[in-house]
């Protein structure tokens, strides 16, 4: 059974990379969340959560730029509904929604992008290579019964995450394949 520690550490893993993506830093997908622009917009409408909004936002962005890329289930990305990674995080920035606001949303509302890339790779390390297939940057294969393994999970998000940092503008997410 996975960890307290473990379970926050995936948490911040996607929140972070849902950031990075966003318009101000690397424009990977067109969200504003927490940016100017986006903290001037849902600010007005959800003046008490907006900051789970826009990190909802930013994950959804996500996960539909990473589908669109990758164009198949099989291919297991960070926002991938295989791993648990996008649910955790998910259901973390709803019960926020409940709470005095987290010091995570202000760290990661006041990066620029120098500080978005050392913060994420002090959390994940450095980048494991990998392979560019087709859109992607596919990092090795997984079996499902590797999946089960809750406790592995958090070094396969480390890895994803870390293979994000070196990348520019032109997105290529990282992956691995699931194994049948």
């Amino acid at each position: 059974m996975p960890t307290s520690t473990q379970t926050d550490e995936k948490i911040r893993l996607v929140l972070g990379v849902a950031r990075l993506g966003e318009q101000d830093l690397r424009g990977w997908w067109r969200s504003y969340g927490l940016g100017k622009g986006g903290q001037y917009v849902l600010k007005k409408t959800y003046p008490r959560t907006y900051r789970s909004a826009a990190l909802e936002l930013d994950i959804l962005s996500a996960a539909h730029r990473h589908n669109d890329l990758l164009e198949r289930p099989t291919a297991l990305h960070l926002f991938s509904s295989v791993f648990p990674f996008r649910r955790l995080a998910e259901a973390w920035l709803a019960e926020q929604k409940t709470l005095e606001p987290d010091p995570l949303f202000g760290d990661i509302a006041g990066w620029d992008l120098d500080r978005a890339l050392a913060t994420l790779r002090s959390w994940a390390g450095e980048s494991p290579g990998g392979e560019f297939v087709g859109e992607g940057l596919l990092l090795g294969q997984i079996s499902q019964s590797e999946l089960d393994e809750d406790e592995s999970t958090l070094s396969y998000a480390r890895l994803l995450v870390a293979a994000y940092l070196d990348q520019d503008a032109g997105l290529r997410p990282p992956y691995f394949d699931l194994k049948r």
